[in-house]
Parts: C-alpha cells; sequence; structure tokens
C-alpha cells in the first residue's frame, strides 16, 4: 500500500529526508515518532502529494508518485487522506458544510451525504456542533472537525500528524479508537505522535523512528512486504 524507496527531500541546503526506505502492507497501522524536526510531517506532504517527489521513489495506494502529474493529484486524494497539524479547515464554514465539503465534490448523493456525515460527527463527539461555524470552535473542536473530514470519504490510506496534539487525554483516547475502527476496516494508517501511551496500547502497530531525517529504529523488516 506504501512503499518508499530511498526517498530524500531537501529544503535549499537542508535536508529533511535521506534515504527513506519502508513497505507497508494494506491494513497496517504504523505510528510515525521522532523529535520536533526530524521529516515526519515532510514525508506525510510527500505521500500525500502536498511536496514533489525530488529524490528517490514512492508510491501509494496504486500510485507512482514519481510519475503522477498533478491534474491527476485529485485521483490520489481520493485514497490518501491527511490530517494536518494546523488544521486547514474552513473557519467561515459550520462543522457540517466542513465536513461534508469532500462528499460533495465527489458528487455523491445528498441522503448519502447525510448518512455519512451525520455517523462520523456523531463518533467523533461533534454532532452538537454541527451547526457552528468552525471559527468559534476550540482548536481540540476544530482538530476533530479536521480528522472528520479526513475519514469522512473512508480513504485507503490515512495520514495523520499528531492528531491529539491539541486534545485533552479523554478526547486522545476517543479519537484513536476511531483511527483504530479505520485500522480494524482495512484501512492503512500512518499515525505520528509522540504520545507513548497511544504507541503501547496498539501491540500490532509498526514503529518507525526518524531523527535528523533518517530511519533510526523500526520493529518490523523495512523492506518485508509480508503481514
Amino acid at each position: 500500500m506504501i512503499n518508499t524507496r530511498y526517498l530524500s527531500h531537501s529544503f535549499g541546503r537542508y535536508w529533511a529526508l535521506k534515504n527513506i526506505s519502508f513497505v507497508l502492507n494494506k491494513g497496517d497501522f504504523l505510528f510515525l515518532t521522532g523529535p520536533s524536526g526530524a521529516g515526519k510531517t515532510t514525508l506525510m506532504r510527500i505521500l500525500h502529494g502536498s511536496l514533489p517527489l525530488q529524490r528517490g521513489a514512492a508510491s501509494i495506494a496504486g500510485f507512482e508518485l514519481k510519475s503522477l502529474p498533478k491534474k491527476k493529484l485529485h485521483l490520489l486524494r481520493r485514497q490518501v487522506a491527511i490530517v494536518f497539524q494546523d488544521f486547514k479547515i474552513l473557519p467561515d464554514r459550520t462543522v457540517w458544510e466542513n465536513v461534508a465539503l469532500p462528499l460533495i465534490v465527489r458528487g455523491m448523493v445528498k441522503n448519502k451525504v447525510q448518512k455519512r456525515v451525520r455517523a462520523v460527527l456523531r463518533g467523533l463527539r461533534l454532532d452538537k456542533k454541527s451547526w457552528c461555524l468552525c471559527r468559534e470552535l476550540s482548536g481540540g473542536e476544530q482538530q476533530r472537525v479536521a480528522v472528520a473530514r479526513a475519514v469522512v470519504v473512508n480513504p485507503q490510506v490515512l495520514l495523520a500528524d499528531e492528531p491529539t496534539g491539541n486534545l485533552d487525554s479523554k478526547l486522545s483516547w476517543q479519537l484513536m479508537e476511531v483511527f483504530r475502527q479505520f485500522h480494524v476496516h482495512g484501512t492503512t494508517v500512518v499515525f505520528a505522535t509522540h504520545n507513548e501511551d497511544l504507541i503501547k496500547s496498539l501491540n500490532s502497530a509498526k514503529t518507525l523512528c526518524l531523527k535528523d531525517g533518517s530511519i533510526v529504529d523500526a520493529n518490523w523488516s523495512l523492506e518485508d512486504n509480508n503481514p
């Protein structure tokens, strides 16, 4: 489902990623760890097509990033959803409108949109905030809206860049359960976090630690394509 081969990326003279190689299968759950500045966000942005692939190769959800033209990025993003650290939600639209938007763009019929959005908002304890403008929400609530918008499309791959960073302990565990359920149903999840308790809560998960743009630790054979 995800295969990176000697993936490297620089910002000027600074190498944010250096020769990153690993394989994830369909339905894998990966905890991506490492200190701030280790390269976690850069890796996720490349996998989502938000940054160009400079060196090496990478494929995700059947798309080869090196040969994927910009005009087809929308096809990738129908299969690969991401939750950014800075939310990227629309502040002057309601919670419902933000979460429904990716389904409407895909042309889903109205009754199915309503059913899907209602279920996701209920699962993330946002149903009572449905018609609030997002700019009126707390940071934690905005983060949950970003997660809801990502998971509502049932992606093949779900990338989450420290999604519990602005949440209290109770909400962090509730959110973790949402990601775990998607994992159980076959979604490949890449979850960046510093929270050791969350990492320990899922024994079956793979872990990959980055430091200064390089892989420094992993709990599986990185090029093993077997579960």
